[in-house]
């Protein structure tokens, strides 16, 4: 069974997710184990909850390419960036085929919590800093896609947007 995910331009990718409470219930833990086979089922190494339909402030990463050593990151902040950034080309598994050209931190320290619940805050470098920032940009309604020579516009995919975000409107009525 292959795993269908949320697509760009569908405007739920647009909504900004809620805090997960504690302790997880079944439907949570459940819902983490589905988006780490969603992301290796896709090639990715990371996803948020947005991604397969649950407003939930929760994204899974495995760096590794293993396929077998995904973390999940529940209720993320990143506390400290550094001040040296790298622009580079980033996909996104909901906007197949699109790249944005993106700016990040090349270091920042995040606090958040395990699927235990234990608080951890942590160093992450190169492409796991990237692709954290990637999942809380997710995590708020953003896209990779929403940059423009590196810098956040939301503004750059906003007519394709609103006509989805007209036709889901007019067709919920």
């Amino acid at each position: 069974m292959h795993i269908e995910l949320v697509k760009y331009p569908d405007v739920f990718l647009r909504s900004v997710s809620n805090d997960v409470t504690f302790p997880l219930d079944d439907k949570t833990s459940r819902l983490i184990k589905f988006m780490a086979r969603a992301m290796y089922q896709n090639h990715g190494i990371g996803l948020a909850a947005i991604q397969v339909g649950y407003q939930l402030r929760m994204f899974v990463m495995d760096c590794s390419r293993s396929q077998s050593s995904y973390k999940a990151y529940i209720n993320p902040k990143i506390v400290e960036k550094s001040d040296e950034t790298l622009r580079d080309n980033e996909g996104c598994l909901s906007a197949p085929g699109k790249q944005g050209d993106v700016r990040r931190h090349i270091r920042i320290i995040l606090n958040y919590k395990d699927e235990k619940g234990e608080e951890h805050t942590k160093t992450f470098y190169n492409l796991e800093a990237r692709c954290i920032q990637h999942e809380m940009d997710h995590l708020d309604g953003r896209l990779c896609i929403d940059y423009e020579k590196g810098d956040y516009s939301r503004d750059k995919h906003k007519s394709q947007t609103m006509v989805e975000s007209d036709f889901r409107a007019k067709s919920d009525s």
